[in-house]
């Protein structure tokens, strides 16, 4: 597992997306796919930058079947799927995650973690030292 610390300023997003696909080699995240890989990992540190608290995490797992991608930030409250009219000017981030990942979902770190098939627990958030709970947000996207 790959990891970086985001700084909390509006370059995060750009930059998170580029980490993301300058560390998963070709065979991993083949450039036809690399479009959604940056879309998704964009919305979620930039729901993490405007929602969270900081500190934001990325972390990066990669394999034959795909990669995980989790954007850890230090707010309990979780992401919700909603429905937005077509008038809406916001509110479209997690419903773009769940049209275009293969799976998504919340890890929190008083619960268990994503299932082992999608990556494991090690290096997903733990609880804070002052009691406060951490979240990641993940989703995972198949090679093909």
């Amino acid at each position: 597992m790959e990891r970086v610390t985001l700084d909390e300023q509006l370059s995060s997003a750009a930059m998170a997306r580029h980490w993301v696909c300058d560390h998963c080699p070709d065979e991993h995240l083949p450039t036809a796919r690399r479009w959604i890989a940056e879309l998704l990992t964009s919305e979620l540190v930039q729901n993490a930058l405007d929602h969270g608290r900081g500190p934001v995490v990325l972390t990066l797992t990669h394999d034959e079947e795909g990669i995980l991608v989790g954007i850890t930030d230090a707010e309990g409250r979780v992401p919700t799927l909603r429905h937005q009219s077509p008038q809406a000017t916001a509110g479209r981030g997690i419903a773009l995650v769940d049209a275009l990942a293969t799976a998504w979902g919340v890890y929190r770190s008083d619960e268990g973690g994503p299932d082992d098939a999608a990556g494991g627990g090690e290096g997903w958030p733990q609880p804070r030292e002052d009691g406060s709970s951490a979240k990641t947000v993940w989703f995972h996207l198949a090679t093909r």
